[in-house]
């Protein structure tokens, strides 16, 4: 088999990810190897995380040697290095120079292999250290068809170096052929991976997606006040899917913003009909929105569009969203959200607490609502921290007059210590389980 790479779209999507993984903040190449040698970064890699470690060499000292195993990979923040390579007769041969904004040594980190060349520092050198485990981390955290084509490309490129009569003394062909096997056996699991991100495209588009609603109760009557939209798969042929095995797949390829956009229009015509049936025009829907959404700019208009398509109110919309996306979001963001909340739109922080709890962000973002995270719920009768957090939680929540709704609740004991710490609202499996439409109305239709 075949990978063909188009070099502009490579170049795009390698560097992409690496550095933002390891940082949060900044995006640099990942490999500067042929036939991306020609690409550099600016002066964005001046500003980073306290967690990178910055080393220094002096002008003529060894950064790295031929032959030696290595464990890290540098990107050269200032300064020139030279690259030489010794033949199998014993000369030296200089095969190039970097400077910043490259990196060197990134074979090591990628198939364990000795270093290909030494390097030498030509003038002071300032370095970033990139290990191998932090590699190993954003690998694992990109996209699985991104990480397979980094893999592919690094390792083939080694092959390449490793057939040159510069390098055969360092050339093992048993550890390159199991290399190759386990890049197939990697490769027929992606390919897996991509067949089903396939498939769940094609269910958006055929509308065969299921929503189930959980209802959210008030603690006081046990009355719905409103639901929670959960978006189900139905596969073809491996029949109910978990969310947990198709939603980070659709978080990686981007499908999660159609999701998304296929939820608000379902969830939003079933609220009309559930309020329509009912003749309970309080009741409203809560969505689960990716991050990735955010980056439309247009996103509030068409929210409104399908509002008003379906005769409903802003105020009918709850919008969940999670910590991470307003610690590390930007002002579009943040404008995005304030024009939501504005037109009427309720936000609710899902899961609260178990994220970077940077409580600053409840100032900055308008935020209305909190959602105590259900490990917290469940735990709370028996550890005491956990209870101290659910209860700081609903006092923060009075505090700053935000709503404060509490997770995962799943016996009456739950409940009631929960109505004694004065949560108004609840949800989880000991008042309901997430249940189709028609089931949900027979429910709502009995509490009256």
């Amino acid at each position: 088999m075949h990978l063909c790479l188009d070099r502009a779209l490579a170049r795009r999507t390698l560097s992409s990810y690496f550095l933002d993984s390891l940082t949060g903040r900044r995006k640099v190449p990942l490999i500067m190897i042929p036939p991306f040698s020609d690409y550099t970064v600016s002066s964005e890699l001046e500003s980073l995380d306290d967690s990178q470690i910055e080393k220094f060499f002096r002008a003529g000292s060894t950064i790295l040697s031929q032959g030696e195993s290595g464990n890290c990979a540098y990107f050269i923040l200032s300064g020139r290095v030279s690259i030489s390579v010794r033949r199998s007769d014993n000369t030296v041969v200089e095969v190039g120079t970097r400077s910043a904004g490259n990196l060197i040594g990134e074979m090591a980190i990628v198939d364990d292999g000795a270093r290909s060349a030494t390097v030498i520092a030509m003038d002071d050198c300032r370095l970033l250290e990139i290990s191998k485990s932090d590699f190993s981390k954003a690998l694992a955290n990109a996209s699985p068809l991104v990480a397979l084509v980094t893999r592919l490309i690094l390792l083939r490129y080694r092959d390449v170096l490793l057939r040159t009569e510069d390098l055969k003394g360092l050339a093992n062909h048993s550890d390159m052929l199991e290399q190759t096997e386990k890049s197939s056996t990697e490769l027929s699991q992606v390919l897996a991976s991509v067949k089903v991100a396939k498939e769940f495209r094609l269910a958006i588009a055929n509308d065969q997606l299921l929503l189930e609603y959980q209802p959210l109760v008030s603690l006081d009557n046990r009355k719905i006040l409103g639901i929670e939209a959960l978006m189900r798969w139905q596969h073809p042929v491996h029949g109910r899917m978990a969310p947990d095995s198709f939603i980070p797949m659709a978080e990686d390829t981007g499908l999660i913003v159609d999701a998304t956009w296929w939820v608000f229009e379902h969830a939003l015509a079933a609220l009309r009909r559930i309020q329509d049936q009912t003749g309970n025009r309080e009741i409203f829907v809560s969505v689960n929105v990716s991050a990735q959404n955010f980056n439309d700019p247009a996103m509030l208009d068409r929210l409104l569009l399908i509002l008003e398509k379906h005769e409903l109110e802003a105020r009918h919309l709850h919008l969940e969203i999670t910590e991470r996306l307003l610690l590390r979001q930007s002002d579009q963001v943040r404008g995005l959200l304030n024009r939501c909340r504005q037109s009427g739109m309720s936000i609710a922080i899902d899961d609260f607490g178990t994220g970077y709890s940077a409580l600053s962000y409840l100032h900055t973002y308008p935020v209305s609502t909190l959602k105590i995270d259900k490990s917290f719920v469940g735990q709370m009768l028996d550890d005491k921290q956990a209870l101290g957090l659910v209860r700081s939680i609903l006092s923060l929540g009075d505090n700053m007059s935000l709503n404060v709704f509490a997770e995962g609740v799943e016996t009456e004991e739950q409940a009631k210590t929960l109505q004694s710490l004065d949560c108004k609202i609840a949800q989880g499996f000991y008042f309901a389980r997430p249940m189709p439409e028609n089931q949900l109305l027979t429910t709502i239709m009995e509490q009256h």
